[in-house]
């Protein structure tokens, strides 16, 4: 199973409605988006700490308001066809997700380990006033502070750990967790890993693979989503 990675990244701007369309015609049923805390404590999504990379701005996006941050074009940069995209709050991506028939893996964007529960709960309020349906999600971080919070506001909503390196108490954490989902760097995975992960019960999700002929290799050691800037590309491996 292919999902996008923030949205469609290597077809549309990151994060963004135009990002979700292009993952909706590629026929997926699963999509990785991260959100964070912008100034007047609303969850958005974007994946930096900044804006300066995805849009025509500059500064933090903890200390730019709603107002703010709508008012920027968060498509320009990657193409002149995408100008006028703009930042999404998560309340909008949930409904964009829904509306398409897309599952949201949703990364929970921490940036200041000490905002991890404020972030959390701005996120699990959301989500209740929004009656998306659990089944619709999951919830993923690397920080396990903010998946403990996630545990504790909404233990109905499936929970994956990210990890760019392996801790050593790794399924120790994930039963302390009561993880779902481990998401990879895939770089980190070989057969014997990915069988001790399966054999522990936990889906297995590999993060960002582009390259179509590993796609085989990485199925046939048990991977349950492959996240994809380029979902197009390796449906068609």
């Amino acid at each position: 199973m292919i999902s996008g990675h923030r949205g469609a990244a290597a077809l549309a701007p990151e994060n963004t409605l135009a990002g979700l369309q292009a993952a909706a015609r590629s026929h997926l049923q699963w999509v990785e988006m991260d959100t964070q805390l912008c100034a007047d404590l609303i969850p958005v999504m974007f994946h930096d700490a900044k804006v300066n990379r995805c849009t025509n701005g500059r500064g933090k996006v903890r200390e730019l308001d709603l107002a703010q941050l709508k008012a920027l074009d968060a498509g320009c940069w990657f193409g002149p066809q995408f100008t006028h995209e703009r930042i999404l709050t998560l309340d909008e991506a949930l409904n964009a997700c829904h509306e398409y028939g897309l599952n949201l893996n949703l990364e929970i964007k921490v940036h200041d380990d000490h905002e991890a529960e404020i972030l959390v709960q701005q996120v699990a309020q959301t989500i209740a006033s929004n009656g998306i349906s659990a089944d619709e999600l999951v919830l993923s971080s690397f920080s396990a502070n903010a998946v403990s919070h996630c545990q504790k506001m909404m233990p109905h909503i499936r929970r994956g750990l990210i990890c760019d390196k392996l801790p050593k108490n790794l399924f120790a954490l994930a039963g302390q967790l009561e993880l779902f989902s481990l998401h990879l760097d895939y770089h980190l995975l070989n057969a014997s890993l990915a069988n001790q992960i399966k054999q522990a019960g936990l889906d297995l999700h590999i993060w960002t693979m582009n390259q179509p002929e590993l796609v085989d290799q990485f199925y046939q050691w048990g991977v349950d989503i492959i996240i994809t800037d380029n979902p197009p590309l390796l449906l068609k491996a």
